[in-house]
């Protein structure tokens, strides 16, 4: 008989090479920590609705929280014949509370639970991508800032067209970016959708409060078609396309470094630590990592097909099919974070060559656009003045010259319109002040744009965005982690605890809140855990939040006061364990610790 939570309907167990064919936990354990946040956020509405007890909610999501911190430190066995990380998860779950953990499953299905863990990371995904695609931006608007004066040939057919300010050319770089990141945003409303509760695929007879759910997990809006909600990889599609563009964006860049590092062209050198050698021809700095972006570019596209040409054809609603679709998602998201990283480090060491740039601009008649236009004005049609340019240029060709090197009488055979005011217009430097049309290449243009992008710059500085469910600029984190710290007096003397795991140094005790916890029950239980004691709240020092203050993952701490009796003890994550004053504090204090210290000793007597 079947071993498997689904398997009372079969006689047999499932074939051995079913089950390797069939497993997914091998790539979706990636998603445990959503689908734990997911389960907790489900059982306590079944206990708000009376559909299960809150003694059964309470021991299901104590365990729950184990399992998290079981796999959080690698010691959780993934099971293949548990299918998925849904399945393994439950399946712990029975084993270490019996009965009870299958009362989780009440009310929902592996369908929208799936959907539900895959929105979830996504979510975090594309805001995490914005983040990055933000210092990106930054530093893109200083690497022209810091070259403003440099000049450069612009391209049309890889041919040089007309003379444009390096910055100029940079810049048009930030608005694809710009765009990139609006884009993702954007993603975020289709994304920022709730789908438990639609069941397998008609939703459920029980009377669940799925905006309750919502609320817990943050959505801003409930999926209303529980069809819709499971059968559907749309929003997927959409996060894939825009990793697709930004890396068709990034490919594109590379692409004109490799070309612009090239002794051919020589306009640019590129940083050693992004570069390599030749095993056998010593004298190469091979451009690997922007040759590397532009391959890494073609799996971001391989992905977008795979899960477009998966979803094609299915009918209404979850097929097996779609289980398919989280590798191609989880190596997008890497992809992207990856050559996001790349660029942010690779950028401020890029060293524009300005003579080489000067040199190139001598060739190619730079500047033959603007000495018709200098035709139009007076008088010409611009038609005609093309004409007479064309062949100027071929006169030119032919004597192997260059425009500015033709001498006012040589350009008068061609019309009678050019007199000696010609000589400016010829010069590269003249050509791109001239450009003042909003959105061309002249300095003051480009001074002006550079000003204006800093100022969004600034409103994005604390990560403020707009907010998907109301419109309002709000200050947010990505993925931030509500954390607690608890000073701990016990006759006048604060407790620290010296920690084993990085960063390493003595810190305040405390922890993580978990999901749908009170900060003030976080306090007590981090306290009880780290230290032994059983400790009375007894005020709040204040809130610390800065995105630099953890270097594992940004948090936000509520730091408690408290006190206790009795002698601390070091759990197993602490070396040691100890009292101290503000006469002897430690030296190596963590985080932002020092300053929440100094804040408490400025508060009290102690």
């Amino acid at each position: 008989m079947s071993e498997k939570l689904w398997g009372g309907r079969f006689s047999k167990s499932t074939d051995n090479l079913m089950e390797s064919f069939s497993e997914s936990i091998s790539f979706d354990k990636r998603l445990y920590e959503y689908d734990i946040l997911g389960s907790i956020a489900h059982v306590q509405m079944l206990a708000k609705q009376s559909i299960i007890s809150e003694e059964e909610a309470d021991k299901i999501v104590d365990a729950l929280r184990k399992i998290k911190q079981m796999i959080d430190s690698g010691e959780f066995d993934f099971r293949i014949e548990d299918e998925d990380i849904h399945m393994n998860i439950e399946h712990k779950l029975i084993e270490m509370i019996g009965k009870t953990g299958g009362k989780l499953h009440t009310a929902r299905s592996r369908n929208d639970q799936v959907a539900l863990d895959v929105r979830l990371l996504l979510r975090d995904a594309a805001l995490e991508i914005v983040d990055k695609l933000y210092l990106l931006l930054k530093e893109i608007v200083k690497l022209a800032k810091d070259n403003i004066d440099v000049s450069m040939p612009g391209f049309t057919h890889l041919q040089h067209a007309q003379p444009v300010l390096f910055s100029h050319y940079l810049l048009a770089y930030y608005e694809k970016f710009k765009r990139d990141a609006d884009r993702f945003k954007d993603t975020l409303k289709r994304i920022d959708v709730m789908p438990l509760g639609s069941g397998a695929l008609a939703g459920t007879g029980f009377p669940i409060d799925r905006r309750f759910v919502a609320e817990k997990l943050k959505f801003s809006k409930i999926s209303r078609n529980s069809m819709d909600a499971v059968s559907d990889r749309d929003f997927a599609i959409e996060f894939l396309n825009d990793v697709a563009i930004f890396a068709m964006h990034t490919s594109r860049f590379a692409e004109e470094m490799i070309l612009f590092s090239t002794s051919e062209f020589d306009f640019i050198e590129l940083p050693d630590e992004f570069c390599t050698g030749s095993s056998i021809m010593p004298q190469k700095k091979n451009p690997d990592a922007m040759e590397l972006i532009r391959g890494k570019t073609a799996r971001t596209y391989g992905n977008l097909v795979q899960l477009l040409t998966l979803m094609k054809a299915l009918p209404l609603t979850y097929n097996r099919d779609m289980q398919e679709d989280k590798e191609s998602l989880f190596d997008s998201i890497d992809t992207a974070l990856d050559i996001i990283n790349i660029m942010i480090k690779l950028l401020p060491g890029i060293k524009p060559k300005q003579k080489s740039m000067e040199n190139a601009l001598k060739k190619g008649f730079i500047t033959a656009t603007d000495l018709a236009d200098y035709l139009t004005r007076k008088g010409l049609s611009f038609r005609e003045a093309h004409k007479v340019v064309g062949s100027i240029v071929a006169y030119a060709e032919q004597n192997s010259k260059r425009l500015e090197e033709l001498s006012i009488d040589e350009l008068k055979r061609f019309s009678e319109h050019i007199t000696s005011d010609v000589i400016d217009i010829l010069h590269y430097k003249k050509a791109i002040d001239s450009r003042k049309s909003y959105g061309g290449t002249a300095k003051d243009n480009v001074l002006k744009v550079i000003e204006e992008i800093e100022k969004e710059l600034e409103k994005k500085e604390g990560d403020t965005i707009e907010c998907p469910r109301c419109g309002y600029p709000v200050k947010v984190y990505k993925n931030p982690v509500p954390t607690v710290d608890i000073i701990i007096t016990i006759d006048d003397k604060i407790v620290l605890v010296r920690r084993k795991n990085e960063p390493f140094g003595w810190a305040i005790p405390g922890g993580f809140i978990d999901f749908g916890e009170s900060a003030e029950s976080a306090a007590v239980r981090e306290a009880k855990e780290e230290t032994g004691l059983d400790v009375e709240l007894t005020g709040l020092l204040g809130v610390y939040s800065d995105p630099e203050r953890d270097p594992r993952t940004h948090t936000i701490s509520t730091v408690f006061l408290a006190k206790a009796q009795g002698t601390p003890k070091a759990d197993d994550d602490a070396l040691d364990i100890g009292l101290f004053n503000k006469d002897n504090l430690p030296e190596e204090i963590v985080f932002d610790h020092k300053k929440i210290l100094e804040d408490f000793f400025k508060s009290t007597k102690i």
